[in-house]
């Protein structure tokens, strides 16, 4: 073997290893459960606020229920709401009850939406976020599982209409 081809194929050998250290450190440094919901409800709560949809598309479930109707087809309208909206939503508490590879939280959350420089808020008692443990991919290619909002169960009345018809 050629001293190029050594080198080429050392660099590749160290490459490859640091792509599987970066791995495998993240699989060995996952925080707890608990810790990984709060944190995704709190990056959905963010881009909510922020009116971006991808990022709060991101954490629900393909699967998602409001008040135990299927919302399929729908993911278009809740990037248009989110998007024009622009909802700040505030939970009293975030303590996921976990239960294997489902959790709830149970709270009352506060909600303001942008309407051209008007902003009421509106309290909706006792609502229940629904999560579950899903298989995702991280950069595409690595699986991993997320935790997912997979059923919101709240009296939306006070809201505007989201139309999540499928």
């Amino acid at each position: 073997m050629t001293s190029g081809k050594k080198i080429l194929a050392f660099t590749g050998t160290v490459v490859l290893l640091l792509v599987v250290g970066r791995v495998g450190l993240g699989f060995l440094n996952q925080p707890d459960d608990k810790t990984l919901i709060v944190e995704a409800v709190k990056e959905a709560q963010k881009a909510s606020r922020e009116g971006q949809p991808g990022g709060v598309l991101d954490f629900l479930s393909l699967d998602l229920k409001l008040n135990g109707d299927e919302t399929s087809g729908s993911r278009r309208n809740i990037a248009d709401y989110v998007k024009n909206q622009k909802p700040d939503i505030e939970f009293t508490t975030l303590e996921p009850q976990i239960f294997g590879d489902q959790a709830t939280i149970e709270s009352d959350a506060k909600v303001k939406m942008g309407f051209g420089g008007f902003t009421p808020e509106v309290t909706i008692h006792d609502a229940k976020i629904y999560l579950k443990k899903e298989d995702d991919r991280e950069w595409f290619i690595i699986p991993k599982k997320s935790w997912k909002i997979t059923e919101i169960r709240a009296s939306l009345s006070e809201l505007p209409s989201l139309n999540l018809g499928s």
